[in-house]
């Protein structure tokens, strides 16, 4: 069971233009990664790409803007940016302050871009990355630009949005697998004295990251308390649970659907898994379902 804090983990240093720290190795995953991003203050970073992945930036501190294809971004702590494969992005600090964000990085292949680790992949991009910087264009890398599939999208209020009720918690969607190739984002709160039904997700891995309260996530047999600034992965069809202990527990949910799934919307998923789930939290069972 991966869980730990969001700052505590080995660091990478990336031409001492930001940092990462690594929390969920793509050595350990199917097709997700997952670090924390700090970029030093007063910069404007490398304009790149990536064409064998999508990524997600959740702000934790700073100000600044990120760029994606042709929209800019003005973003602050609790932002959400969604960044689409094969779209030229852009981090861009303020002076006095890093930028820092949580980093979540859906593959689109098995052979995640070829690297076998995070620090595999930064050891061969850091030279590129500090030329494109330097330079302020992504063509340092010599890499084909292709036009973009899907939007860049911003979301400056995680809490705003449609209610799911599923018993034990609810849920928000952010980011739809609609908007998105292989990820899909949520916000799960879980009322305080609330413990959910085990479930297994048979086309998706996650990845949590605690924003508030206290609680337990337990992942077959192992059970870790969590609180502000966790993080937890949950394996491809691993059964796993969330009890809110002391407090409401609220959680962002970072989704990477490793096969293809059968529902093309959160709502049709809801509509097909809602009433099964209830059930089985209600009348207590420990069975894992959908």
């Amino acid at each position: 069971m991966i869980c730990r804090h969001y700052t505590e983990n080995q660091r990478i240093n990336v031409a001492d233009l930001n940092e990462i720290t690594v929390l969920v190795d793509r050595s350990q995953t199917t097709l997700t990664e997952v670090g924390w991003n700090k970029w030093r203050p007063g910069l404007d970073g490398p304009p790149h790409s990536h064409d064998r992945k999508e990524q997600i930036f959740y702000v934790t501190a700073g100000h600044g803007t990120v760029v994606v294809g042709g929209e800019r971004f003005s973003v602050k702590p609790g932002d959400l940016v969604y960044v689409p494969p094969c779209v030229v992005h852009q981090t861009i600090t303020q002076r006095g302050e890093p930028l820092c964000y949580f980093l979540f990085n859906a593959f689109l292949g098995a052979d995640k871009e070829g690297h076998a680790s995070f620090a595999d992949h930064i050891d061969k991009v850091k030279n590129v990355r500090k030329k494109q910087a330097e330079s302020g264009s992504a063509d340092a890398d010599g890499t084909p630009r292709n036009g973009p599939g899907k939007p860049g999208r911003h979301i400056g209020d995680i809490r705003k949005g449609k209610v799911f009720d599923f018993g034990s918690n609810t849920t928000i969607p952010l980011l739809q697998r609609s908007d998105t190739n292989r990820a899909e984002v949520t916000l799960v709160t879980w009322p305080k004295g609330n413990k959910g039904a085990m479930v297994a997700h048979k086309e998706k891995e996650q990845t949590f990251f605690v924003l508030s309260g206290v609680g337990k996530i337990t992942i077959a047999d192992a059970t870790e308390q969590v609180g502000p600034g966790d993080v937890v992965y949950v394996p491809w069809n691993s059964p796993h649970t969330t009890e809110a202990t002391e407090s409401d527990l609220t959680y962002l949910v970072f989704n990477t659907y490793v096969i293809e799934t059968k529902d093309r919307s959160f709502e049709e998923m809801y509509q097909r898994v809602a009433p099964q789930r209830i059930e089985r939290w209600k009348a207590g069972s420990t069975a894992a379902g959908e």
